[in-house]
Parts: structure tokens; C-alpha cells; sequence
């Protein structure tokens, strides 16, 4: 019988206000589902301008944090906004480990989860 496993819920039950600062850090960081809303899901965007996450660049004015119901379309959108991508002939996609994600799809159907690294791959020209 596995004691260490049946007493785990009560040990941390009792020390729960102990733990650990980057246990802290962690818990902080899960996204809540507003309330009736879809869970959130934190985001990774790589850019060729840069690195799109919930720390940078340090001026965002958004952060890629989205209902797991958000379509990749609007985060392609939000991050060409964030870096100003203004160029209309070039096509932006997102890629998963060299997977295209076609931008009707949404974060769910593609079981991204936090801290999930997705690449801003501009097509057809030089992003300027």
C-alpha cells in the first residue's frame, strides 16, 4: 500500500502557506478561467522582431493570454500589432514545431497549453 501517496493531500493541505517561492511564482502564473468563461491559455511568440510573451517585450500593450476559444487568426493579428507588422502582401502564419496552424482553428482544437512556443513565419517578403 502506498502510504507517502495517501498522506500527500494532508501534507499539503498543512503546508500549504509554506511553499516554496517559485511554487508561488507557478500557481500565480495559471490563467483562471474568467467567470463562465472558456479557460485561458499563456502564450510564447516568436518573432522575427522579437519574443512575444507575458514579459516582452517589456512595453506590450497586450500580452498573448487568450480563451482557449480564440480563433489563431486574432493571435497573428495581436502579434503583428504588438511588433507593427504593417506589410499587406505578405502572408503571416503561425507554426507548432514546423506545423502550420490554419488561423480558423482555435487554440483548443490545437491542445496548446501555457507557455506553449508558437513562430511568426512572414511569407512573401521581408517583414518590415
Amino acid at each position: 500500500m502506498d502510504v507517502g501517496g495517501f498522506f500527500r493531500p494532508y501534507i499539503l493541505l498543512l503546508l500549504g502557506d509554506y511553499l516554496p517561492m517559485s511554487q508561488e511564482k507557478e500557481n500565480e502564473s495559471k490563467q483562471e478561467p474568467e467567470e463562465g468563461g472558456p479557460p485561458r491559455v499563456s502564450l510564447k511568440i516568436q518573432t522575427p522582431r522579437g519574443l512575444w510573451s507575458t514579459t516582452e517585450p517589456a512595453n506590450a500593450a497586450k500580452r498573448p493570454i487568450y480563451p482557449i476559444s480564440t480563433k489563431i487568426g486574432q493571435v497573428i493579428t495581436d502579434a503583428r500589432e504588438v511588433f507593427t507588422f504593417t506589410e499587406t502582401g505578405n502572408q503571416y502564419v503561425l507554426l507548432h514545431l514546423q506545423t502550420k496552424l490554419d488561423s480558423e482553428r482555435t487554440i483548443a482544437s490545437y491542445h496548446l497549453v501555457d507557455g506553449t512556443l508558437l513562430v511568426l513565419s512572414v511569407q512573401g517578403g521581408n517583414a518590415q
